[in-house]
């Protein structure tokens, strides 16, 4: 048996039980330094408190531990920090041992070494002598905090080590090495499998909920947990630590980041970080620049993001520049100006104008949901702003909000956001108002606004603000008054309930004679296509068709327009309502199915959904008409609607379809004796509590196929035989991996865009860091499924649906979406 020689080595005392993470990073580590000398230099670099301490101390304990085992060869480890202070539940404290200069390196190492003949020769005999001595005895040298050194000459003395040593340095700044490794932020578990190593005895201060929302609020960072945990055991409560944690991690958060801050500040990295800052849903590159004051694709620009991104105070996600949630916290709460602040307002208007030019350029495409979509993926952002906005009553970034909240009034319409469109007019009407914007202001009031109000059966609210146009309208000029004018009486005739009026027709008549003769086609197609709505009110049918066809030809010559593509399918919806209304049920499906095409608002999707399942009720297709019902019921369930939205027959969906859907779970039920609508809220609470949303594509297949298999078996006796889909091996990734395909077009139609570049912009939002992953899931599942209702699959469930949300959700998304 031979000798085991012991390495020498003054490596510190780990400061955890268990490395929670990283393992990936540690054995990647060690196969570099195992490998060729020449390239033995490692830098782990990544945000501070990311555990890259801790990585390097874990990697010296392996191979300390290795001896001078074949795998890495070398006979000395030595540690060598330059972190001038370390944080604790107590405050920030300062090293005792801090190497900060070459002269401290080659003395700790000699000291480690026992080679002291070497610190009493002539300091310019000391690196020959010392480099003479690594080249006898392979040494692996960790310098930690290695951006903290102020002495330039260290790090070409480490570049200069004899080739049977190796150098693992960690650094906030990514460095130039031969190997690079990034540390990323502990995921959910990971960070809840931390906090329950630190919690032994057991706390109940730290429930699921609790550490969720700490995970939200540190991104991930293992110093943050660590540092909640200590304070907790100090006396302090939990819900203290998550409520003020902003103001109360202050300690925390200029530990982490004053260093940075000072290395940047008052440069153009620091303005393009504060900008980034302000998009809280990250930041498109262009927009941040612009915000930054900067110039796209010149060298101040391109330098100014490598300089964050060295330092690790920006990630790069698709094509978002994202800040961990401390950075954010820190450069919100710390350094950014004050509102009123001459150089905060700058780059807050900056910020507001970049998201207006942003909006302005989707505008300009030529189909709605294409704008919608675009628009779709800076919300987060415009929410931000129009929130900032309200606070600031009439200055300059107020007036500039409130333009750009009147250009993305009918997104806020017809997405359904309409709690954001209400909030918002208070204070954005009036400053369109007094910007002298009157139809932009009219338009929001009365076609948006008050629309919504009437939509929720809120008629008291409707009629203020019909009452508060009518006051605005005796201001304003002769020239401006016939526009005005005709606007205020097509929105009031527009939200007629019940039978119509005796003036409205010859109302709707003068308005669509005045926008005709100034040319304004938007407003006559809306105008003639309400005309039809009364006139098939007043079962004139023949009239209703030729307005209805009218809506329809004025907006077709300008296909190129998104207003024109959608009121041509709000148009040929309404032909299909009106066949319904005539038994013309064959020709409804044709209408509708063209109308969907086209249509932008959720509201007009739903009815055309729900039409669609009124014609095939009475073409006698029952299956199709709940399907249709349900998906036309999953896309309203956001709109808080006050009336149905079977617009042929309003009594259909309040009693002839739950009749017909408890019938269909009744005959689901004895199929195959289990219920086939269990609550999607349920699934998803119970697929984000069980860690779901952390597993890889290839488990979530996985654990889909099993979920397929079992459906299989129950309907294999009401069924008679697997789908075709089904036939083959059984193995579940493979039954899953088929499932997925057969039904690919269905899916793809319902999650990506278009044009198959990617999932649509409304799921990759909530995805984001700061999104709302559970919502995001409970959306797109609560639609897969009525999607994959409609495509007549025989196992259908909510819970294969949440499966194929959660692995598209989960990374596939942009494989699957991108396959056309």
């Amino acid at each position: 048996m031979g000798r085991v020689t012991l390495v020498k080595s003054n490596l510190p005392a780990p400061r955890y039980r268990t490395l929670i993470g990283q393992h990936d990073i540690v054995e990647r580590a060690l196969d570099l330094l195992a490998g060729p000398p020449v390239d033995r230099r490692v830098l782990i670099h990544g945000p501070a408190g990311a555990g890259k301490t801790s990585i390097a101390n874990e990697i010296g304990m392996r191979v300390v531990g290795a001896a001078e085992s074949p795998a890495t060869g070398f006979a000395a480890v030595i540690w060598l920090s330059a972190r001038p202070a370390v944080f604790t539940a107590d405050g920030v404290l300062r090293s005792p041992l801090v190497c900060g200069t070459l002269s401290d390196f080659m003395t700790n190492i000699c000291v480690v070494l026992g080679s002291l003949e070497i610190l009493q020769a002539l300091p310019e005999e000391q690196p020959a002598m010392l480099q003479a001595m690594l080249a006898r005895q392979p040494t692996l040298v960790i310098a930690d905090d290695i951006d903290e050194v102020v002495d330039e000459r260290v790090l070409s003395f480490l570049d200069s080590l004899p080739g049977r040593c190796g150098v693992l340095a960690t650094s906030r700044m990514q460095l130039n090495f031969t190997y690079t490794l990034r540390v990323s932020p502990l995921t959910r578990p990971q960070a809840a499998e931390l906090v329950g190593e630190l919690n032994r005895e057991g706390d109940e201060a730290f429930s699921d909920g609790a550490v969720a929302q700490l995970y939200k609020l540190s991104g991930g960072i293992p110093l943050a947990v660590v540092w909640s945990v200590n304070l907790l055991r100090l006396g302090y409560s939990m819900s203290y630590i998550l409520d003020h944690f902003g103001t109360t991690a202050s300690d925390l958060l200029r530990f982490c980041f004053f260093t940075a801050w000072e290395w940047i500040e008052n440069s153009a990295a620091a303005d393009l970080l504060m900008a980034i800052a302000l998009f809280s849903a990250g930041a498109r590159a262009d927009m941040a620049y612009r915000a930054a004051g900067l110039v796209e694709e010149t060298p101040d620009a391109e330098s100014a993001l490598v300089r964050l991104r060295r330092l690790g105070l920006v990630e790069l996600s698709a094509d978002r520049l994202i800040l961990l949630p401390m950075t954010r916290t820190y450069i919100m709460g710390v350094v950014m100006p004050p509102p009123g602040d001459p150089n905060g307002d700058d780059i807050r208007t900056r910020w507001a104008d970049a998201l207006a030019t942003y909006v302005r350029e989707s505008l300009a495409l030529s189909r709605w949901q294409d704008c919608f979509d675009r628009i779709e993926e800076e919300r987060g952002n415009l929410e931000e702003l129009l929130a900032l906005a309200c606070t600031r009553h009439g200055d300059a970034l107020q007036f500039r909000a409130a333009v750009l909240y009147s250009d993305i009034s009918y997104y806020l319409f017809s997405q359904g956001y309409w709690q954001l469109l209400i909030e918002h007019a208070e204070w954005a009407l009036p400053a369109l108002r007094e910007q002298e914007l009157g139809e932009e202001y009219l338009t929001v009031l009365l076609t948006w606004v008050s629309r919504v109000h009437l939509l929720r059966g809120d008629d008291e609210s409707r009629e203020a603000c019909f009452a508060e146009a009518e006051q605005y309208l005796v201001t304003v000029s002769e020239e401006e008054r016939p526009l005005y004018d005709a606007i205020i009486g097509y929105n009031r005739v527009t939200q007629l309930r019940g039978d119509p009026e005796p003036d409205a027709v010859p109302t709707l008549r003068g308005a669509a004679e005045i926008f005709r003769s100034i040319g304004r086609h938007e407003w006559l197609s809306r105008a003639v296509n309400r005309l039809g709505n009364i006139l098939s009110a007043n079962r004139d049918f023949d009239a209703a068709i030729m307005a209805f066809s009218e809506a329809v030809a004025v907006a077709e010559p300008f296909q190129d327009s998104a207003w024109a593509k959608d009121m041509t399918g709000i148009g040929k919806g309404n032909l299909g309502v009106l066949a319904n209304r005539q038994q013309r049920h064959a020709d409804a499906v044709v209408h509708l199915e063209e109308a969907r095409e086209q249509l932008a608002q959720a509201l007009d999707d739903a009815i055309a959904l729900m039409e669609l399942a009124v014609a095939h009720y009475h073409l006698g297709d029952i299956r199709k008409a709940v399907r249709f019902g349900d998906a036309a019921q999953a896309r309203s369930a956001d709109l808080n609607l006050g009336i149905s939205i079977a617009e042929s027959d309003q009594e259909w969906e309040r009693t002839v379809l739950p009749r017909l859907r408890e019938e269909a779970a009744n005959e689901a039920e004895a199929d195959d004796g289990t219920s086939r609508k269990p609550e999607l809220d349920d699934l998803v609470r119970q697929a984000v509590d069980g860690g779901l949303l952390e597993l890889t594509g290839l488990e979530l297949e996985d654990l889909l196929g099993r979920q397929l298999e079992e459906l299989l078996r129950a309907n294999a006796v009401a069924h008679g035989s697997a789908p075709q889909w089904a036939a083959g091996d059984f193995g579940p990734r493979n039954l899953a991996a088929r499932f997925i395909a057969s039904q690919a077009e269905v899916i793809r139609q319902q999650v990506c865009k278009q044009d198959g570049t990617g999932l649509k912009p409304k799921y990759v939002r909530m995805m984001q860091p700061g999104g709302n992953k559970a919502s995001a899931l409970t959306a797109m599942a609560a639609l897969l499924y009525a999607e994959l209702q409609l495509s007549a699959t025989t196992v259908a469930a909510p819970a294969v649906a949440i499966y194929i949300a959660l692995w598209l959700l989960h990374g596939n998304m942009a494989r699957f979406c991108g396959e056309s």
